[in-house]
Parts: structure tokens; C-alpha cells; sequence
């Protein structure tokens, strides 16, 4: 089965298109509906005896910060849908991979879920865990249509969508605006010869020129994610990511991972690159220890604007690959085929992506929007509106490779991500990708 792995970059939210009527909900016919059927149902099932039905809800924002926001949208809608309680659960990026199958696995299922695009939302729809909601996007053209429509792509599985997009995040550098003052580097570097030049300085006026946090793997395959896509041919990147070749030899894969290879070895990394958590490689970067983290969007609120600028991954002149493309997904919610309430699942969907919530999120967390008219210049910094403009004109997005990847193949991928700095050669690492690649293909 064929699975594309790039979307084309459609708008994405700076523009004034409001959505009428989203916040308010279904009619007072749907709610006397939803109140008439969960009289029947036993309590334990989602019902009470009062017409009250209660959606238990796992989302992966732990944080303090997100949190409080995510609470005040939840109140918000219980306040205008008083028949409808959401019970929420909140994971961390790590814990919440694990979690999920033991919660989708037991009694205690959720309602609404959320998951990752690509391959991790293939296996909930194999496993029939995703509710397909191209019926009630149908029956809504105001709703789909204010999506971006590459995120909301992301959620099309063969016709049918089994997800919506929440939020979105991308990559883009991330400096000390003292650091660099300090090593006189006045302009952002825009090829990767200027940025190994940049590192040389950073690294001669005794500063880490680029932080890195790898304990968990997913770090540097968010740069492989990106190297790849500027290093191996759009076709065979597609062919070995969607299933058909299970041969990931073409050199730009060794050279990618030897380019970071390089990083260590010239001394531009920290040196404990595998024990060093992504936590510590941010205040690495926020305490002036290090010049600069490539690091995703959706945590721009910790670097302030005034301290820190941002740029874009630096093109890298004469390869294959294609330049420009966005490194990044989006955030997705599903309603699990369990759910006794899947009209009300769809309605609390319907508020999570409503302008006046999108907005709420742009302003009070700074996570990019999925929707037109969320970020405009009272919701959003000069920084966010900028990277989302950026956005916008790029070619493409290439997805997370660990997530658009077969997950044992991209498992195996993990562990290169580790290994080479170790000093497993890359050329072995991509032939163990592609013998894994060989048994699931």
C-alpha cells in the first residue's frame, strides 16, 4: 500500500477567515439527543441517570503552561455543552507512546486520543481503533474547509480522514542573540558552509556551537528527517519511506548521518551528545552555554524573542534532494471506535479547532495553528507570524521520519540516530535499516 509521505504547504493561519459559529456548538436538538440517549446507559459507560455523559480525553501536554490553557478551553466548552463533562489525561512525548497501547488495550479506554501523523496513525486505523470521520468533515464544509489542508491531509488515509489536526509544529533554529554578539556573527547563516563557519567561530570564542540532547533519538531524527530531504532524490525518499524499496542505499542516507558525525568530531556538539537529555540541551542554549538548538515550534514560548532569533535549516548546495521543504507535522486527535458518544467526541473536536480555541492557543502556549484566522498580530509574536509566513511559501513539508516510517523500520532508524556517535559506520547503519526494511516491506 502506497502512502504519501509529503504534503504540499497550503495556508496556514495568518489570515482573517473566521469560522461563524464553531464555538457554539451543536443546536439544543442534538444536545436534548445525546441527553436522551445517555439516560439509558450505565454510569460506568460514559452516562448518568441525568442525562450527563463524561468523554474521557489523553492528550500529550503535561506542562503547567499547556495545561492551564487546554483546562480553560475544556471549561469553556462544558460551559456551553453543560450535558458534556471531559475527563482529560495528560502524557509527556515519551511516556504517552506506551501508555496508549496499554489504555486502547484495557478497560479503561479513551474516548478522544490523540497520535502522531503517518505510520502511528495507520496502526490505530489498522487495529480499528480510529473512528473514520470523513462523514461529519462531509456534513461540515464550513469546519474542513477552514483547515489548513496539508495538516488536514495528514488524517487521509485512502479516502477517508480517521484523525483532525490540533496543532502543528516545525523545526527551525533557535540562537543566542548574546552568544553570537559575542563571536561578532551579525547574520544568520543561509548554506551550510556558512553554518560550519559560524560553529568554527562559536566554538574558538569557548562556547558549544550547537546543542544537542539525544538520550532520546528522536532529536537527531528530526535532523535526519531534515538532511534526508535536502540529500536523497524525492523519488527514492518516497519509495523507501511509503514501502515500496526496501533498500535505503543511496549515499545521501551515510551522508547524512555522517554530516552530524562531523559535528561531533570538529567539536561543534557537546560531547555527551547520547546521555545529554533534550532538557539540558535547552538550557544549554537559554543560559548562554551554547550558540544555538535546532528545535521545534511548538516550544518557542521558552526563548524569547528579545533574547533569541531564529533561522531556517541552511540549504546545502549541489545535492539531490529538494530545498525549502518545511521539517515538521502536525498534532492529531481521534475519536476510538469504542466511544459511546462518538456525535459528542466530534463536537469537542469541532471546539479544539474552532478559531476562537486556535487562537487561545497561539496566544496563551504559541503553538502553530491548524486553522485560518487563528494567528494574527494580537495572537501571535513577530516570530511565530514570521515562521508562519515562511511556512506557507515553502514547497513542502517532509513529516517526521519516525513517525511516517514502517515503526519497526523506523525504530531501527532510532538506533542509527544513536550509534553513530558512537562509531558504528553509517554505511553499516543504513544496511541494518535497509535488512529490517526487508522483513517488513
Amino acid at each position: 500500500m502506497k502512502r504519501a509521505w509529503i504534503k504540499k504547504v497550503l495556508s496556514v493561519g495568518v489570515a482573517t477567515v473566521m469560522c461563524v459559529g464553531m464555538l457554539a456548538g451543536c443546536g439544543s436538538t442534538e444536545k436534548t439527543e445525546s441527553a436522551s440517549s445517555s439516560e439509558s446507559s450505565d454510569a460506568e459507560d460514559g452516562g448518568s441517570s441525568d442525562g450527563q455523559i463524561t468523554l474521557k480525553f489523553v492528550t500529550k501536554i503535561p506542562e503547567d503552561n499547556r495545561q492551564k490553557c487546554m483546562k480553560e478551553i475544556i471549561a469553556s466548552f462544558e460551559e456551553s455543552h453543560p450535558n458534556i463533562k471531559i475527563e482529560q489525561t495528560a502524557y509527556g512525548d515519551e511516556e504517552i507512546k506506551d501508555k496508549l497501547k496499554v489504555l486502547l488495550g484495557g478497560d479503561d479506554k479513551p474516548d478522544i486520543y490523540f497520535t502522531w501523523s503517518g505510520e502511528r496513525l495507520q496502526g490505530y486505523i489498522d487495529e480499528d481503533l480510529a473512528v473514520d470521520l470523513t462523514k461529519y468533515l462531509d456534513d461540515d464544509a464550513e469546519w474542513k474547509d477552514n483547515f489548513n489542508q496539508s495538516m488536514l491531509e495528514t488524517c487521509n488515509k485512502e479516502g477517508s480522514y480517521y484523525a483532525v489536526p490540533w496543532d502543528y509544529s516545525s523545526k527551525v533554529f533557535f540562537y543566542n542573540k548574546e552568544v553570537f554578539d559575542a563571536c561578532g556573527i551579525t547574520t544568520a547563516p543561509t548554506t551550510w558552509d556558512e553554518f560550519l563557519a559560524d560553529c568554527e567561530i562559536i566554538k574558538n570564542a569557548g562556547y558549544t556551537p550547537i546543542a544537542i540532547g539525544n538520550q532520546y533519538p528522536w532529536v537527531v531524527c528530526h535532523w535526519i528527517t531534515t538532511l534526508n530531504q535536502k540529500l536523497v532524490p524525492a523519488d527514492v525518499l518516497e519509495a523507501n519511506y511509503n514501502g515500496e524499496n526496501a533498500d535505503f542505499s543511496d549515499p545521501g542516507y551515510a551522508q547524512a548521518l555522517n554530516m552530524l558525525k562531523e559535528l561531533l568530531d570538529k567539536g561543534y556538539i557537546n560531547s555527551d551528545v547520547n546521555s545529554c537529555t533534550y532538557e539540558m540541551s535547552q538550557s544549554m542554549v537559554l543560559e548562554g552555554k551554547a550558540g544555538m538548538i535546532y528545535d521545534e515550534t511548538q516550544i518557542m514560548s521558552k526563548y524569547d524573542e528579545n533574547a533569541f532569533g531564529t533561522f531556517d535549516f541552511p540549504e546545502i548546495e549541489g545535492e539531490a534532494g529538494e530545498a525549502g521543504y518545511v521539517t515538521g507535522g502536525p498534532d492529531l486527535y481521534c475519536v476510538n471506535t469504542s466511544c459511546e458518544y462518538p456525535d459528542e467526541a466530534v463536537e469537542f473536536l469541532k471546539y479544539l479547532t474552532s478559531v476562537e480555541a486556535q487562537q487561545k492557543i497561539v496566544k496563551d502556549i504559541q503553538f502553530m495553528p491548524v486553522v485560518d484566522g487563528a494567528a494574527t498580530e494580537e495572537t501571535a509574536t513577530a516570530n511565530a507570524i514570521s515562521i508562519i509566513n515562511k511556512n506557507q511559501e515553502a514547497p513542502g513539508v517532509a513529516e517526521w521520519l519516525d513517525c511516517v516510517l514502517n515503526q519497526t523500520v523506523a525504530n531501527e532508524y532510532l538506533v542509527a540516530c544513536q550509534e553513530i556517535f558512537n562509531g558504528t559506520s553509517a554505511e553499516d547503519l543504513m544496511q541494518s535499516i535497509s535488512d529490517v526494511a526487508s522483513g517488513e516491506y
